[in-house]
């Protein structure tokens, strides 16, 4: 027994599959957002390849949130 109990229990496996991608896609392009803003004065390249990588996943993870909303059970 969780301390948190979950009022969203998805069933599912395509569901939980993709929910589990969106936080995944958001997460890590986020992730990689704030780290090439740390990097930027050391490395600009290395910044640049890690804006260009983060911005397509949070838009990717977003994406997925609008096709996670239309799917129907």
């Amino acid at each position: 027994m969780s301390l948190i109990k979950s009022h969203h229990k998805v069933d599912n496996p395509r569901f939980k599959r993709i929910q589990r991608w969106v936080w995944i896609c958001i997460y890590a392009g986020l992730l990689s957002l704030v780290v090439s803003h740390f990097v930027q004065p050391i490395d600009a390249a290395l910044a640049d390849w890690g804006l260009w990588l983060g911005l397509p996943l949070v838009a990717l993870g977003c994406a997925l949130i609008y096709v996670r909303s239309r799917m129907t059970e």
